[in-house]
């Protein structure tokens, strides 16, 4: 199971170290300025730095699994973001 979100911001690669960096304390998490990566117990998160975006893929194998991956993930992207009221939106695929 796969959803995408692209959020519209000019501080993409500065979420992605906040993110990978957060995370790092309890999964596998791996970035440089323009991608990271996590490892979940649970599922796997991708993201990538465009110019003026973050675009972000979360994957679970089960159900209740990718509920949690997106929640966790755009959880914390809208609190680390509030400045800028992100409001993550996950596409199914």
């Amino acid at each position: 199971m796969i959803a995408e979100t692209n959020i519209q911001t000019a501080q993409a690669s500065k979420y992605i170290k906040w993110l990978c960096g957060h995370f790092n304390h309890k999964a596998k998490a791996e970035y440089d300025d323009q991608r990271g990566t996590v490892q979940f117990e649970f599922g796997h998160c991708e993201m990538q730095a465009q110019p003026d975006s973050l675009f972000i893929r979360v994957q679970a194998d089960d159900a209740e699994a990718f509920e949690r991956v997106k929640y966790v993930v755009g959880d914390h992207l809208e609190r680390f973001a509030k400045k800028e009221s992100i409001q993550v939106t996950w596409l199914d695929q």
